[in-house]
């Protein structure tokens, strides 16, 4: 498959996925699967991203994992707000103790 076919293929599930999240975000009731499905498509289009859009293919491996573990972390983020919101609206609070 040639590199611009590939992009195109890749741009379109970006967009797919975007969609699918945007629908979600309307139509949803928030809960912990939902949280879930935010968490995994955040993280699928991060992978798409680093891979074929910001061409790291050719990097050093040190920099191309780095940016990999970066793209996983927001996701792993989003669900550890979801486990400990209380806990960091807390700790994050101004208000004095």
């Amino acid at each position: 498959m040639s590199n611009r076919k590939r992009l195109d293929i890749s741009w379109l599930f970006l967009m797919g996925l975007t969609l699918s999240g945007a629908l979600m975000g309307e139509y949803a009731h928030p809960g912990f699967w939902v949280t879930v499905s935010v968490a995994v498509i955040t993280a699928i289009k991060g992978r798409l991203v680093i891979d074929e859009f910001m061409e790291l293919g050719d990097a050093s491996p040190a920099i191309r994992r780095t940016v990999r573990i970066f793209g996983l972390l927001v996701p792993a983020l989003i669900l550890l707000t979801w486990f400990l919101g209380p806990q960091l609206a807390r700790w994050t609070s101004l208000a004095t103790f």
